[in-house]
């Protein structure tokens, strides 16, 4: 559990640096060609089914020596830039077929240290290959994070983070895809909800109590430990304290080194800078709970669905010790949290 916590709270960085930005000021986001053309491609045309929550910018980066922020705006639109991407690395023996990604995030943001900068770039979609009969196979996902430090950013995060979106299209264009599964269109356009019903959490009517060490065994509902019992935090719906049984006796569970418990039927999940299990209710096919998370003091109303993206929280973007209180959901495909929307005391 804590080697997980590390490697994604390293990615929680991103989620405060997107404060008291300028509206007017942006950053073009360009995708770069690489050299090379492909000897074979199997796809002559990209399309992209863009779910972002926040399809307006790319996130935002600092600009100046007053560290200034900016909004990433694409000069060319993304659809636009990819159908360039895959026209330049065809080379000349390229079939007629057509790829379709399903782009769930693509994001730029960056945190200034006392001594340098950290820059990020998170990068999570599908790719789709459309059959002979009109229907879709998948290709491929991608699910990744760049992390780069230096004493300016900016630059190096954006070429880093094009060459990752480069690279995942040129690598897939050079296979057919091999799955036995024919969506239609509009399952494309659904896929989501789809893959939800695919994993048990998801799909079960009702979920195996006891303990769970990490995200993987929570959406397979495949618990490590039962439980005895729980206190909770008053008349909260927080556990504090998580009971075994060893040898007729209650002892107590050490919190942190799970992800989610399920008790009395209801899941909770595991919240870190509360050290504490927040109950957690499904609602249109995603499961929400509220739970504190780090950041700068002057967040305001800023802070909204609209400029965050799925990581989990623990959030240390800020030299500020607050914490403040939000709603938010799991992430299906990682475990990680998705901030929503800050609760107003």
């Amino acid at each position: 559990m804590k080697i997980y916590i590390n490697k994604i709270s390293i990615l929680s960085m991103l989620l405060f640096s997107i404060f008291l930005f300028s509206q007017k000021r942006t950053e073009d986001f360009s995708i770069s060609f690489p050299d090379q053309k492909l000897e074979k491609s199997y796809y002559k045309t990209i399309k992209l089914i863009d779910i972002r929550t926040d399809t307006t910018s790319l996130g935002i980066v600092q600009k100046g020596a007053f560290n200034a922020k900016a909004k990433v705006v694409p000069g060319v639109s993304l659809a636009n830039q990819f159908q360039n991407l895959l026209n330049h690395i065809n080379g000349s023996n390229v079939e007629d077929g057509t790829i379709v990604m399903y782009l769930k995030q693509l994001y730029f943001a960056e945190v200034t240290g006392a001594f340098s900068e950290h820059g990020y770039c998170y990068f999570q979609a599908f790719l789709f290959a459309k059959n002979d009969d009109g229907t879709y196979s998948y290709l491929d996902k991608i699910d990744s994070v760049i992390d780069h430090s230096s004493m300016d950013v900016t630059k190096a995060t954006m070429k880093k983070g094009s060459e990752m979106v480069s690279n995942f299209i040129s690598k897939n264009i050079s296979k057919k895809a091999t799955a036995t599964d024919h969506y239609t269109l509009e399952d494309v356009k659904n896929f989501d909800a789809i893959e939800k019903q695919k994993l048990s959490l998801y799909s079960s009517d009702q979920l195996k109590e006891g303990l769970y060490k990490d995200y993987n065994s929570f959406k397979n509902q495949e618990p490590e430990k039962q439980i005895a019992n729980a206190k909770f935090y008053g008349k909260s719906p927080k556990i504090i304290k998580v009971y075994e049984t060893i040898d007729t006796k209650e002892k107590e569970i050490k919190k942190n080194d799970y992800y989610a418990l399920v008790y009395q039927g209801s899941p909770y999940i595991y919240v870190p800078m509360e050290n504490a299990f927040s109950k957690a209710e499904k609602k249109d096919g995603d499961f929400y709970f509220t739970g504190k998370v780090k950041g700068s003091a002057k967040m305001g109303d800023v802070v909204t669905a609209s400029i965050f993206f799925g990581i989990v929280g623990g959030l240390i973007a800020s030299s500020s010790s607050s914490a403040y209180p939000f709603e938010l959901k799991i992430d299906y495909l990682n475990g990680a949290f998705i901030p929503i929307k800050e609760i107003q005391k």
